[in-house]
């Protein structure tokens, strides 16, 4: 059986579970926990969905980490906690202890933890820089040491600063900028004509561009009132290519989304999404994205099986 962790409406699920065809998968949805039942202990676990479908570790042979979230409906919770908080993050890290005896056990595809920790964004600039063009950038609380010209303010992490609210990397000048926040800049790359992201798949590559004419500021998330931005496969030089490779064998990742402006003379980085969106680029499949993730899947399931059948023949 194919475990995959993740929530109710994430589409990227249902594309990637349409191209595992009839191959046995368990869906946990995150943010409906409180259908599904579970016993985990220092033997086994055993999940049960709503529709009374059971999924025992016994027969588990891959386990594929999309999304583990509760929203949407995104619920603001207290910073000083209450019991809902309290109980998401229980449930939270149940399933991080099942994704984390996966990676143990040897049952993950594509997505797992580096093996040298999580990489933050400093750590991945620092590193991105050995390989490509890297934007100047400074985190910084108070006045910046560096001074910059036309800057983007982007977040670390995925937290919103408010209920229903989405950061935006976006244009804003350094006097803008309240002290008594922490704040992520980076010069902008005014010269760029293209967002160019680039999907990693256990060692294969996909790239994708979209013009920045058709979106409004700098974020590729706000198309203009014509419709929506429009993403088209694209070629990587063997210089681009190899870069990525190097950078991603360095990382120890097997999958990620890596995000680069383009000008005239190439690539600047910008980031790594270790378990990034993807299927909104290759959504009728003829780009062969999904077929991919669904190979990378079910060759671990493979693995597993007949890694399980050998031993039941020894024994």
């Amino acid at each position: 059986m194919i475990l995959i962790l993740t929530h109710s409406q994430d589409q990227t699920t249902d594309m990637v579970m349409a191209r595992l065809g009839s191959w046995p998968v368990f869906r946990f949805n995150m943010d409906l926990w409180r259908d599904y039942r579970w016993s985990i202990n220092d033997i086994d676990y055993r999940l049960e969905d709503p529709l009374g479908r059971v999924c025992h570790s016994s027969n588990v042979r891959a386990v594929y980490l999309r999304k583990l979230m509760f929203d949407p409906p995104r619920i603001d919770l207290p910073a000083t906690g209450n019991e809902e908080a309290w109980c998401r993050e229980e449930v939270r890290q149940v399933w991080h202890s099942i994704h984390d005896l996966a990676l143990h056990d040897g049952l993950l595809a594509l997505i797992h933890p580096s093996s040298s920790g999580r990489w933050t964004k400093v750590r991945q600039m620092r590193v991105a820089q050995q390989f490509f063009r890297i934007p100047v950038w400074e985190l910084f609380h108070g006045k910046a040491v560096r001074d910059f010209t036309r800057i983007v303010v982007k977040t670390q992490g995925s937290q919103p600063p408010a209920a229903g609210s989405v950061v935006m990397v976006r244009e804003v000048a350094m006097q803008q900028l309240s002290h008594e926040y922490p704040w992520f800049v980076q010069q902008m790359v005014s010269a760029a004509t293209h967002d160019v992201t680039v999907v990693y798949v256990g060692g294969r590559t996909f790239a994708f561009e979209c013009s920045r004419e058709s979106f409004v500021g700098a974020d590729c998330r706000l198309p203009t009132a014509v419709g929506d931005v429009e993403w088209r496969r694209c070629e990587l030089t063997p210089k681009e290519e190899s870069s990525i490779l190097g950078f991603m064998q360095m990382t120890g990742y097997s999958f990620g989304r890596l995000d680069f402006l383009r000008d005239k003379d190439g690539l600047w980085f910008l980031e790594i999404n270790p378990n990034g969106q993807f299927a909104w680029l290759d959504v009728d499949g003829s780009e062969g994205l999904l077929n991919a993730v669904a190979d990378e899947i079910l060759a671990v399931y493979h693995k597993n099986s007949r890694s399980v059948e050998k031993q039941r023949a020894i024994a």
